[in-house]
């Protein structure tokens, strides 16, 4: 293993690494900018359906992704329910009611608080 990359840089060495690091990151956001700006464009333009009809990219998507899901696609079911904001919360909330519960959590927020539960201290 080389001991060169264990040693911590100078102040100047990592005021340096973080400048490149910084110049490449907005690089990247510049092309991810592009891309999805590119990626839109296609998407709004308008082209000739199987029906005849002109329709944007965003409807043909649609339109796809629906006859996907109308066969039994579960996948495309979930991105048509998540794209009109029907997608489960992924949070829990909770409200203690029950005064022997709270009293319980302010004992663990404590331990975690001290780094030592109330059980290590009965032991010593």
């Amino acid at each position: 293993m080389n001991s060169e990359n264990l040693k911590t840089p100078s102040t100047e060495e990592a005021r340096e690494r973080g400048k490149k690091g910084g110049i490449a990151s907005g690089k990247a956001r510049a092309e991810k900018k592009r891309l999805k700006e590119a990626v839109e464009s296609i998407l709004a333009m308008k082209y000739d359906s199987e029906t005849g009809k002109k329709l944007t990219g965003y409807e043909m998507v649609a339109t796809a992704l629906f006859g996907r899901a109308k066969e039994g696609d579960v996948s495309a079911f979930n991105s048509i329910r998540d794209l009109i904001g029907e997608k489960p919360t992924d949070k829990i909330n909770a409200t203690i009611n029950n005064t022997e519960n709270q009293e319980l959590l302010k004992r663990y927020l404590e331990e975690i608080k001290h780094g030592k539960s109330y059980r290590q201290e009965a032991e010593d």
